[in-house]
């Protein structure tokens, strides 16, 4: 129950303004006897928000501090703009979302995406099309998993959504 009180105050932490240095930190008790800690970092456009606790560690970043890669050596769209990012590790599972940006087409996204799963031995096991969006997902032999969606953005271009995560 804790994991889901934590992400929307880190969300609103994160959105804090600031210099470089460290915005916001301390610790906390979720109710049911698990600590933790937090710390927020960076400036309007560079943040990075790291939050602890035995369970393991997340990390949501933005800008600069934004995760450059995605597990399982999947690589970020060529040319496009990271927009923010989160990454995690826990309970002996690691995985990483990343929205970003490129005045690229859906079709060249996904595409560019499909070759990345077929490189990495990941079928492709869902496939979908709705209007200006589309999704992709699969699982590796090994228990991982990638989620790919792009849509056209309402003020041009298109905005990627790439979910991948598995053992590690």
């Amino acid at each position: 129950m804790h994991k889901y009180l934590i992400l929307p105050v880190t969300f609103l932490i994160a959105a804090c303004g600031g210099s470089d240095d460290e915005i916001a930190s301390g610790t906390f008790d979720d109710g049911e006897g698990n600590q933790g800690s937090y710390s927020v970092t960076g400036d309007d456009g560079n943040s990075e928000t790291v939050i602890q606790s035995d369970g393991g560690e997340v990390r949501i970043a933005s800008g600069d501090k934004a995760v450059k890669d995605l597990p399982m050596g999947i690589k970020i769209y060529p040319g496009a703009t990271i927009q923010t990012s989160m990454s995690g590790v826990g309970d002996g599972k690691s995985g990483a979302m990343v929205v970003l940006k490129t005045g690229d087409s859906v079709d060249e996204v996904m595409s560019f995406y499909r070759k990345q799963l077929k490189s990495k031995g990941i079928e492709v096991e869902t496939e979908i099309k709705s209007g200006d969006m589309q999704m992709i997902g699969g699982d590796g032999a090994d228990g991982e998993g990638v989620s790919v969606s792009a849509t056209t953005s309402p003020d041009g271009g298109v905005t990627a959504t790439i979910i991948a995560g598995g053992n590690g």
